[in-house]
This record gives structure tokens, sequence and C-alpha cells, in this order.
């Protein structure tokens, strides 16, 4: 993406990710937990019970578990601020945490963005050791197994080795894929190193869902596998789509024609343009009860990765271009889609 020399670019603005509850706020990023995490932690709740065990302890061990993902992402989050990359929010879901930044830049820049979160929980699994060592605990990672169900800090241990281990799997997306990438494309380019690390990271995939399906105690793996092999091909997809728009403006992507409302107008005034919201809501609904409250805003010279960024983590919602507060057109992912499919064609 964009790096040193970019031209001057709007700070794009995101209500944030849809079904997600903001509960915080650390670095000026917003914490978000997305509503499927209460499914995870009634399940443990549940869990917990049936085995007569104490639920509050054992939420109480989850919430720890869930904040080192937080401080992980919060890791990539403190490095990309160092480049000059802003994170929108951090989202946690059942399946761990996502750190959304504005863009990713390459080469060594995405090299230390990548190692950032898991050199987090090498501290933190390095503070568990030293606490466990003041405590007199003998061997301290033997007891940090999972099947001991011994105390909090082994388990926070346990947590934060495997953290590690598992996110430098060099696969997309998790961040030794991206390590991979980053040190391909010092040499490589980062078209070609996206393309060669997808294809070494589906292949790791396809060893994860073979092993899954032969061993089923370790049906998980198939279910990781097939995990890694999608996010490694809409990697590829993203890296085509980025290619194609790297220099280019929303001005130069966004629709200008097109008809505006008040939000006094009746969808009996916008009928043509509203047919879905007229059969729903009926003819004499005002606008104002239909249309988008808090759009998504960027300005005329805000790069296109940066909207594709954006339009990619919710398509339905079109981005409004506005300069000086007054809107000067608008880009939805099917314009942009069209943009990049004549962009690719002309650079044949």
């Amino acid at each position: 993406m964009s790096e040193a020399g970019e031209k001057p670019r709007a700070e794009p603005l995101s209500s944030g990710s849809r079904w997600a509850l903001q509960v915080g706020s650390v670095l000026g990023i917003p914490i978000r937990i997305h509503a499927t995490f209460l499914l995870i932690l009634v399940w443990y709740g549940m869990a917990a019970a049936a085995k007569s065990q104490n639920v509050p302890r054992e939420l109480a061990s989850v919430l720890a578990l869930f904040a080192c993902v937080v401080l992980h992402e919060l890791g990539h989050a403190a490095m990309a601020l160092r480049f000059g990359v802003r994170t929108r929010e951090i989202v946690l879901y059942p399946i761990g945490g996502v750190a959304r930044l504005d863009r990713m830049p390459g080469g060594w820049a995405e090299l230390l963005i990548a190692l950032a979160g898991p050199a987090v929980n090498v501290v933190l699994a390095g503070g568990c050791v030293a606490a466990l060592a003041a405590l007199d605990v003998p061997q301290p990672f033997r007891q940090a197994m999972p099947w001991q169900n011994t105390g909090l800090v082994q388990q926070l241990l346990w947590v934060n080795v495997t953290l590690v281990v598992f996110n430098m799997i060099p696969a997309f997306p998790m961040d030794g894929g991206r390590v991979l990438r980053a040190v391909l494309s010092l040499g490589l380019g980062q078209q070609l190193a996206t393309r060669i690390a997808a294809f070494i990271g589906q292949s790791i995939a396809l060893v994860f869902i073979v092993g899954g399906l032969f061993w089923w105690h370790y049906w998980f793996l198939a279910f990781i596998g097939l995990f890694v092999f999608m996010g490694a091909a809409q990697e590829v997809a993203f890296q085509t789509r980025r290619h194609a728009v790297a220099g280019h403006t929303a001005h130069e992507a966004m629709i200008t024609k097109f008809e505006t409302l008040s939000p006094q107008d009746t969808l009996g005034r916008a009928a043509e343009l509203l047919l879905e919201g007229l059969a729903r809501s009926g003819r004499e609904t005002s606008v104002l009860e239909v249309m988008l409250r808090d759009p998504v805003q960027v300005g005329p010279t805000t790069d296109l990765e940066a909207v594709l960024s954006l339009l990619q983590s919710d398509p339905s919602t079109p981005l409004l271009v506005v300069e000086d507060g007054t809107l000067r057109g608008m880009v939805t992912f099917e314009n942009l889609a069209e943009f990049i499919v004549v962009a690719r064609q002309i650079a044949r």
C-alpha cells in the first residue's frame, strides 16, 4: 500500500462493525465485542455449571484469555501507529480478535507490524514464568499444559505460548503468513510474494484438513485448515484488487450522478429509487425513518486502497465522498469492482 511520499489523504471515518458493542477504548482505538462472543461465555458458563465448577472463576479465566488477545491486537496497532497507520477498531470474536487497520504497508513495515502481536504474547508468557518462579512453582511449563487444570497464571502461560505458536504458522490470515509475505516481498515484490505465501499457506491448510478428516479426535484441525485456506484465497483476491487501485483516489471512482433526498421527503417522492423500502415500510413513511444515519465518509483525495478496505468490511453500505461539508459523490462496492476491472484492463 501507499508508503513514504504518498499523496495527502483524508481520514476515513467508520461507525464500527455491525453487531459489535464497544466496551472501551485504548490508544484512541475502540475495543468492541461482537454479539457472537457472548455465545462462548454462555457455553463456558453452562459447561462449568454441568461439571459443578466455580462458574464465576471459569468465566474470569475466559475473560483473562481474551484480554491477552486484546493485548496481542494492541501490539499490532501500536506498531502500525509508528508507521502512520491508524487502527479503526479491535473486535473480539469467539475465535479470536481482529485489528482493523486503515491500510497495511508492505516490506519492513508489514514485517514489524505482524511480529508485534506475537511479541506481546512472548512478553506476557515471560511474565507468567517469572511469576511462577517467584511463587516457587516447580516445572511451570509442564503445569501450564491444559490437561493439568491448574491455576490462572499457568493457564495464561499456556494461552500466550499457544497464541505465539498458532499465529506464527506461515499461512494467511495468521501473522506468520504476513511475516512470510513481508520477507518475500523485499526481493520479489508484493504481488508475487502474496501468491507464494498464499500457496504455502493453502498447502499447510490442506494438511490440516486431511489430518482432521482422518483423525476425528483432531477434527478441529479440519476447521482451522478450512479457515486458513479461505483466508489465503481472500488475501490473494484483496492484493489483486489493491494492486489495481494503487495510486488512485476516491474522486476517480466515485459516482456523481445520483438523487438526494431531504429527511422530510416521503417514500412516495423516492419511489423510483427506494422501491424496496417502499414495499417494506409503506408509501407515507418518511425518509428520516429508513435512512442511514451514520454513513461512513471519505474525502476526494482518500486513496482507493483505504476505500477498498472500508468497503470490504461492509460491502452493503456505500461510502459518501464529502469535501468541505458538501456531498461530492459516493463509492459502492459494485462500482469500485467495475473500476478495478477497467483499471486492470488498461494496465495490461
